[in-house]
């Protein structure tokens, strides 16, 4: 039985959070990490795009509104890259102001904040599915 634990955990589906601010990685971080996916932090979009370059992730969680950076760049970087192409994302936006750069830089789900931790794990389940 215990063959069979480190196998699954092995096998949980990876997600990135790139969120600057820590009191808004550590609810959703935690809620995801209960339902049983692996949660990565990074408090940068250029910590973010390294990690994302260096390891593999099924999902990439990203606030829109990161300081010195615009998370729709670093989000279009993604995009524009032939190994990060394929990895999924959610984006967290404020309000409507945003909603012109989703025809811009393809997401596969978007959350305005606040959000509940309810709809962020449904949203996840959507995109990548059950951990």
């Amino acid at each position: 039985m215990g063959a069979g634990l480190g196998a699954s955990v092995m096998s949980r589906k990876r997600i990135l959070f790139i969120d600057n601010r820590p009191e808004h990685l550590r609810q959703p971080a935690l809620r995801l990490q209960v339902a049983g996916y692996e949660v990565e932090e990074a408090s940068s979009g250029a910590a973010g795009l390294q990690r994302l370059r260096s390891q593999s992730f099924d999902l990439l969680i990203l606030d829109a509104e990161l300081p010195n950076e615009d998370g729709w760049d670093v989000l279009k970087e993604v995009r524009d890259d032939p190994k990060l192409k394929d990895v999924k994302a959610i984006v967290f936006m404020a309000g409507q102001g945003e909603t012109g750069k989703l025809a811009l830089v393809p997401v596969d789900a978007e959350l305005r904040r606040p959000f509940s931790l309810g709809a962020l794990l449904e949203a996840v389940e959507k995109v990548i599915g059950l951990p």
